[in-house]
């Protein structure tokens, strides 16, 4: 399975037997050691038959007629076998460590998911099967366990409190999947966001108008990112601030060197009234190419 980031290490019953890159694993076994999955539906016909339509056993196709197997995953089952059934005789992925897990599934999926183990999720001891399922599943595509967001709010409950404020990208209602923005298998960026260049890209691929570049630049935008200001799940202001209103996100940076509230300040930088906002002057807040105020 080379082109999968693993290599074929022995085969049987027209079987992939993949050899992991990681050199813990790296014993290839006889052939002979391989009894077949129609022995292991013997006794598994339950399993055997949901795996039948299972995208591992779909790789026939792309691999010269030799699909994902029993053994592929689970081992040489010679010895499981011949013990009468002996579950201490063969690899089970319930009973196993998290690393010893993630190794199983890197041996075929390392190239694609090179990252996992300095991952977020990988460091933590979440593995594959915390969110994957090999036998049964609900979502064909990626052998999820659960559909999205439903498994990322399993463990991220304080994601899941922030798509039910008020305002909020429309995760819930079926038109983004937190995997638009995030890559669960680990990235380079922090909060495994889906970019190899800076974090604003996760943002700007949809929200291209505040991209720029600009003659004037805001310096948080470029500094900080988007977050600097904005909470990318939820929030009670509709502009999705980090803020409940605009003022107190401006004057976070702005108050130290402009008291807008002293005496004799002009009377449209007053705050008493809830209905003057700065961004009804500074209307151009993520760049302009024409005020250095951000007026135009």
């Amino acid at each position: 399975m080379s082109g999968a980031g693993g290599v074929v290490s022995a085969q049987a019953d027209g079987a992939l037997q993949p050899q992991t890159a990681i050199s813990s694993r790296k014993a290839v076994l006889n052939p002979t050691d391989y009894v077949g999955s129609e022995t292991c539906a013997l006794c598994h016909a339950d399993l055997t038959k949901k795996f039948d339509s299972n995208p591992h056993s779909k790789l026939v196709l792309m691999h010269g007629g030799k699909g994902v197997t029993c053994e592929s995953c689970h081992g040489s089952a010679k010895a499981h076998v011949e013990s009468g059934g002996d579950v201490t005789k063969i690899f089970r992925f319930t009973k196993a460590t998290p690393k010893e897990v993630d190794q199983k599934c890197l041996s075929c999926h390392l190239g694609t998911h090179a990252n996992f183990d300095r991952s977020a999720h990988g460091a933590a001891g979440v593995s594959c099967i915390g969110c994957h399922s090999n036998h049964a599943f609900q979502s064909e595509a990626h052998l999820l366990k659960v559909e999205e967001p439903k498994l990322c709010y399993s463990c991220h409950t304080d994601v899941k409190a922030a798509f039910a404020q008020p305002f909020h990208h429309k995760v819930n209602e079926g038109l983004l999947v937190c995997t638009d923005c995030h890559n669960p298998h680990g990235t380079f960026q922090d909060k495994l966001l889906k970019t190899n260049a800076d974090q604003n890209a996760v943002c700007t691929k949809c929200h291209a108008e505040t991209l720029g570049p600009f003659v004037y630049e805001h310096p948080p935008l470029k500094l900080e990112g988007c977050t600097s200001c904005h909470l990318p799940h939820g929030s009670p202001n509709a502009r999705l601030l980090n803020r409940s209103n605009v003022n107190s996100l401006c004057l976070q940076c702005h108050s130290a060197s402009m008291n807008f509230t002293a005496p004799g300040t002009p009377s449209f930088h007053n705050q008493a009234n809830q209905y003057q906002a700065c961004t009804n002057c500074h209307v151009q807040i993520h760049g302009s190419n024409a005020s250095n105020v951000f007026f135009k």
